[in-house]
């Protein structure tokens, strides 16, 4: 069955106009509201700050208990130390005296200050609180300590050291635009880099920095960029520094192109008969080979070595081979890959 009620939404700012209106009728049809008005309100908050003072004073005076903040300052005999953590800062004493002097300490009035001396921070992990007690009487000289709230102050300190790290580069991680392709090795200087930093830490390193390039740009040319120097972790604490922060990377770049040519055939070994002589089938070898474009016609044809005593007589069928001097070609394939050998007499 429909709702057929209507609901009424009040107008707000009416309901707020009236509820004012009604207020101050209210105010000057009272007595007491009236007389209000005429106070002295200056004078009156003079009176109640001048005896909330004097009420603070006179508390001040008589002795209380209280939790109070004393900084710490951590001193460590060694130069060659490093903090693996962030030492204590503060240390929370119970103290009992005077208002006035726990006041002064818990805002710093003094300076006062607990300072721990580590003969051998690197050995010391944890100091009972309980053998601060006498230092921090020193400190707080006219009340009377009565217990420190850390059970233990914890610390973490390790030896400052160097270790050397050889550097290699990711050959994988440069990209070559189509038939470009790297010459020659890839010159890296410096060639090592020392880390410093804590000796536990360094001793995760490995003895070779593996490191690559982010460039993912095509090369097409002579490569000499700097690569940033980067800890084997990388979310390691900034606790190890570098002695470089990059490296120079160069190396030659060249385009390189295929070829297929038909090559001589060098016969060694093969016996020299009056009635006979020994064939291959087929004839014909073809070369096919990758090579700098610059080189190309600077070259001679590459010769195809077959030899007598590498037949296999099995199946009288040999395995044609080459020899190069010289490191310019590349994915050399010949075709056919075997040839087979035939003895025919002569006329």
């Amino acid at each position: 069955m429909p709702d057929n009620k209507k609901y009424h939404i009040p107008d707000f700012e009416k309901l707020i106009e009236w509820s004012k209106k009604k207020l101050d009728e209210l105010i000057e049809d009272s007595t007491f509201f009236q007389e209000m008005k005429t106070w002295d309100w200056s004078a009156m908050m003079i009176c109640f700050m001048t005896a909330f003072i004097f009420w603070i004073f006179h508390s001040l005076n008589d002795d209380h208990t209280s939790t109070i903040e004393i900084p710490v300052d951590v001193k460590v005999k060694e130069d060659n130390v490093v903090a693996l953590q962030e030492p204590p800062q503060y240390v929370s004493v119970n103290a009992t005296g005077n208002g006035w002097t726990l006041l002064s300490k818990s805002i710093g009035v003094g300076k006062s200050k607990l300072t721990i001396n580590l003969e051998d921070p690197v050995s010391v992990k944890y100091l009972a609180g309980k053998f601060l007690l006498k230092e921090l009487s020193q400190v707080l000289k006219g009340l009377k300590v009565n217990y420190i709230l850390e059970d233990t102050l914890s610390f973490d300190y390790d030896t400052l050291t160097n270790k050397r790290l050889a550097i290699e580069i990711d050959s994988s991680s440069f990209h070559f635009q189509n038939g470009y392709r790297r010459v020659g090795k890839i010159n890296v200087t410096p060639d090592s880099v020392t880390f410093r930093g804590p000796a536990t830490e360094l001793a995760k390193y490995p003895d070779v920095l593996l490191l690559s390039s982010d460039d993912v740009e095509p090369i097409a040319e002579d490569l000499n960029e700097y690569i940033p120097i980067e800890t084997p972790f990388k979310n390691q604490k900034r606790l190890v520094v570098s002695q470089y922060d990059e490296v120079k990377v160069q190396f030659d770049v060249h385009y390189f192109i295929s070829s297929t040519e038909k090559t001589r055939i060098l016969r060694v070994n093969f016996p020299q008969l009056e009635d006979s002589t020994f064939l291959l089938d087929p004839k014909d070898v073809y070369i096919s080979y990758i090579i700098r474009e610059d080189l190309i016609n600077s070259i001679d044809s590459i010769p195809v070595v077959v030899d007598f005593k590498d037949i296999n007589w099995a199946d009288s069928t040999v395995t044609p081979k080459v020899f190069l001097d010289n490191d310019n070609y590349e994915n050399i394939l010949l075709s056919p890959k075997h040839l087979r050998v035939r003895k025919t007499k002569l006329n």
